[in-house]
């Protein structure tokens, strides 16, 4: 019986019909996570921290100590102060905190981030390690070895790797507008392009809500969702030009009705695809480690951007767009006097000779109306509601209907 519901519903829905309410959503969640930056940036002092930049596009350091069981439970606490106070000894402040649980309780650890007070990358590495010194001596009496590793990445570095994320961005979305303008239409691309930018919009701030950290990973996860996004809109817009095959010569068609068939159509496929795919990334986050968790929890996020924007955004932007196309063409043709198509009945049509009637005795008498003329008004008239007539297109008869 849900099952029955459930189709019905997926027969009638029209995503046209909410198009401005499910506009509305990206906008919500993209003030929540600004409210969010904003709220923790002038209480911690730092927005980039707020944002949850990484030290792969910052620059800074990340120090990881494995203290085993002392990493987890009542025992977590009371070492992460520790070794805070340790750290910040060293006039650096701890900016990012991260608790590493491993499958092997020996090998869990906790992660300290810092800014990099130098640019110089000798005082960098002197820098640190002197706070592992300080670190070690903490548990120079424990009964267990613990470990302490850093890793550091210099301004110029974060910068370059910054500039070259954005440039692989930049590539990757100029290489689809001009796929599916080619493969499609014009109108086609700017709808597409519009809800990528929204999946990596929406996917950025649900990764600032999550409190999800920013780094290279974070990037791969991007570029993975975009073309994972893309896909799932191409077999929108594809279902939407077989549609517009049998009257894309026509006047006022209805794009709407052709982007929620289209819609309808493709519903479930994109539901199915989409929820096996996250159910192996959930699990991958919940099985994997620390890096592959970074890389996972973004897809997951832009897994549902990606299927929020290919069929309840791209979708009536094509059609708004695509009239709004039309209604500018026609607009244009009339005011500079340019036809674009010219009807089978005005290429057939020949100047008529018939013979003109008047009468010789009154100059002022109107020519007689000869059964030529008649006809040719009567077409005339035929084309005139021909042209005015609004085409719906019509699922179960792919021709044209006259409304």
């Amino acid at each position: 019986m849900k099952n029955k519901s459930f189709r019905s519903l997926l027969n009638t829905f029209s995503v046209s019909k909410y198009g401005k309410l499910f506009a509305v959503v990206p906008f919500v969640i993209l003030l929540v996570a600004v409210i969010i930056v904003v709220a923790l940036g002038a209480t911690g002092g730092s927005y980039s921290d707020a944002v949850g930049i990484g030290i792969d596009f910052e620059g800074g350091s990340v120090i990881t100590v494995t203290l085993g069981e002392g990493a987890l439970g009542d025992k977590y606490v009371e070492n992460r102060n520790l070794i805070v106070e340790a750290i910040q000894e060293h006039k650096v402040t701890v900016s990012y905190i991260q608790q590493q649980e491993a499958n092997n309780v020996d090998n869990s650890s906790i992660a300290f981030r810092y800014k990099n007070i130098s640019n110089d990358d000798e005082a960098i590495s002197q820098l640190n390690e002197e706070i592992r010194a300080s670190i070690e001596e903490l548990y120079a009496d424990s009964e267990k070895p613990v470990t302490v590793t850093y890793e550091s990445i210099g301004a110029t570095a974060a910068h370059d790797l910054l500039s070259k994320a954005g440039i692989a961005l930049a590539v990757s979305v100029a290489l689809i507008l001009l796929y599916i303008i080619i493969r499609f239409t014009l109108m086609s691309g700017f709808a597409a392009i519009i809800a990528l930018v929204h999946d990596v919009v929406v996917m950025f701030a649900l990764t600032v809500i999550c409190r999800v950290q920013i780094n290279s990973s974070y990037v791969a996860a991007m570029i993975t969702i975009i073309a994972y996004s893309i896909n799932n809109t191409i077999i929108i817009f594809d279902r939407c030009r077989e549609s517009l095959k049998p009257i894309k010569n026509e006047k006022n068609i209805d794009y709407k009705g052709i982007g929620d068939l289209a819609v309808r159509d493709t519903m479930t496929r994109s539901i199915y695809t989409t929820l096996t795919t996250m159910i192996t990334v959930i699990f991958l986050a919940i099985l994997g480690g620390e890096s592959i968790r970074e890389f996972c929890v973004p897809i997951i996020l832009g897994l549902i951007a990606g299927l929020y924007s290919s069929v309840f955004l791209a979708t009536p932007l094509w059609a708004a767009m695509s009239a709004s196309f039309d209604r500018t063409k026609e607009k244009y043709a009339k005011r500079n006097d340019v036809t674009y198509e010219k009807s089978d009945d005005e290429e057939e049509q020949q100047p008529s000779n018939a013979n003109v009637v008047s009468s010789g005795s009154d100059e002022g008498t109107a020519p007689a109306e000869t059964g030529a003329n008649r006809s040719s008004k009567k077409k005339d008239s035929n084309n005139k509601a021909k042209s005015n007539a609004t085409y719906k297109y019509s699922k179960k008869n792919t021709s044209s209907k006259k409304k």
